[in-house]
């Protein structure tokens, strides 16, 4: 079943660009979450360029660590006490430490009033439901 779950996953972003395509469109309520720690969460806006891994920064999707254990996986931020609590993507590194997961939010403002806030970070093993 796993297998087919991904399948279905893949067919899923081959129909829509990566960066657009948020993790909820595939993650199941019993997917298995393995806490990773408490981080800093900070939030940026688009300079215009490409994420590290080649997509462009999408809203509710993207989010940039530098811990190699994060790279290229859907991720569950909690406790942040705010909206941008969810699922994202790492799609992009920064000049950030390694404890730091860095939102993106396309509105200035937006990233402000966020500042830096702890949040729980799991990561989410897509398809662990079906097992």
């Amino acid at each position: 079943m796993k297998e087919i779950v991904l399948a279905a996953a893949l067919a899923l972003v081959s129909a829509a660009p990566p960066s657009e395509l948020p993790p909820t469109a595939f993650v199941q309520e019993g997917d298995e979450r393995t806490y990773v720690g408490s981080y800093q969460c900070t939030a940026y806006k688009s300079t215009g360029n490409a994420c590290a891994d080649g997509v462009y920064p999408c809203e509710g999707v993207t989010v940039a660590s530098n811990d190699p254990n994060l790279w290229h996986k859907v991720i569950e931020i909690s406790g942040t006490g705010t909206d941008w609590d969810g699922l994202y993507y790492v799609h992009d590194t920064g000049g950030m430490s390694s404890n730091v997961i860095d939102i993106f939010i396309d509105d200035y403002s937006e990233c402000i009033q966020f500042g830096r806030r702890s949040a729980d970070i799991y990561i989410v093993e897509v398809g662990s439901a079906y097992e």
